[in-house]
């Protein structure tokens, strides 16, 4: 009888895998912001109290503004148990366009006109704050030192004496968006042309390779100023006496 021939056991062999697709880098939620946003202006508004009104007429129109990144203080926002002389003292120090509401009560109070207003032109002296003067009511400013700087509204024009009020008030907004321009563009120049502060220095790192071992001190080597020790005294054997 003829043998069957043994078909040899074929092993199964597993096809080779296939190369991993490569992931796609996954997208950011949001994209960046972009990094030309406009500086902060700070407004300081000064006014007698009795024309709270025209104050409160002119924050509405200057509300496009207020989207564009400048803010207005007055001393409306302080808090109660603030220290008033302080907070205003340190709100108009900080202030890039002092607002100056010009009216009879105005000009005859004395911490608007020669506290507040006269610190905003210190300042302006000094190239540190732009000052716009606003006549909201009719009062004898040419006889002050405001009438020799280019007012608001258009040529110090009454806010009372335009066909509406705000006609006025938009023209008194559209002066101090071109003052906020002006400012805006100084305080960029400053961010340029100021250098960086460079943070100090750490210490540096000092390789091992660079440390020198330090050679052991002989014993005779002896220490300027420093005691030498003397060696202890042999004590006497025992069974011994002292010669």
């Amino acid at each position: 009888m003829r043998a069957r021939a043994l078909n040899p056991i074929k092993k199964s062999v597993a096809p080779p895998k296939a190369a991993a697709a490569s992931r796609p880098t996954p997208k950011a939620a949001f994209p960046p912001k972009a990094t030309s946003e406009k500086p902060e202006v700070r407004v300081f508004v000064s006014y007698s109290h009795r024309d709270a009104d025209a104050r409160a007429r002119l924050e509405t129109h200057l509300a496009p503004l207020k989207r564009d990144g400048v803010t207005t203080w007055f001393d409306g926002d302080l808090n109660a148990g603030d220290k008033l002389d302080t907070e205003i003292s340190r709100a108009l120090r900080n202030a890039h366009v002092f607002v100056g509401l010009l009216s009879p009560d105005y000009l005859a109070s004395n911490y608007c006109w020669k506290i507040e207003y006269r610190r905003a032109m210190n300042r302006r002296a000094n190239r540190t704050m732009q000052v716009v003067a606003v006549v909201v009511r009719p009062c004898d400013w040419k006889s002050t030192s405001a009438a020799g700087f280019k007012l608001l509204p258009e040529d110090g024009k009454k806010a009372t004496r335009w066909r509406s009020a705000d006609d006025a008030y938009l023209n008194v907004a559209q002066g101090i968006r071109r003052v906020v321009a002006t400012v805006r563009k100084e305080l960029a120049s400053k961010a340029i042309t100021s250098p960086a502060r460079k943070r100090p220095a750490g210490p540096k790192a000092v390789s091992k390779s660079a440390i020198k071992p330090q050679s052991p001190r002989s014993p005779k080597t002896v220490i300027a100023g420093a005691r030498t020790a003397r060696p202890p005294a042999a004590k006497p054997r025992a069974g011994r006496r002292k010669p």
